[in-house]
């Protein structure tokens, strides 16, 4: 695994990608809500696996700041 520096503006865009994504999903369930269906089949395992390790990465990156901080 490759150490990458992120700088403010590199959370950022980071951030904007997931909200942007976010915020497609919603419109799909508020267009399903909206045109009565109420399933929609969808292959999540990964999706889901890819969240698990975003959640994992994102607890890992906030103690590595906090100990930086603490540093400062």
């Amino acid at each position: 695994m490759t150490l990458e520096q992120y700088t403010p503006e590199r959370f950022d865009r980071l951030t904007l990608r997931l909200f942007d994504l976010a915020s497609e999903l919603r419109e799909i369930a508020n267009g399903a809500r909206q045109a009565g269906i109420g399933t929609l089949p969808v292959h999540d395992k990964k999706a889901l696996l890819w969240i698990d390790n975003l959640e994992q990465w994102t607890r890992k990156t906030r103690i590595n700041f906090e100990i930086l901080q603490r540093k400062q």
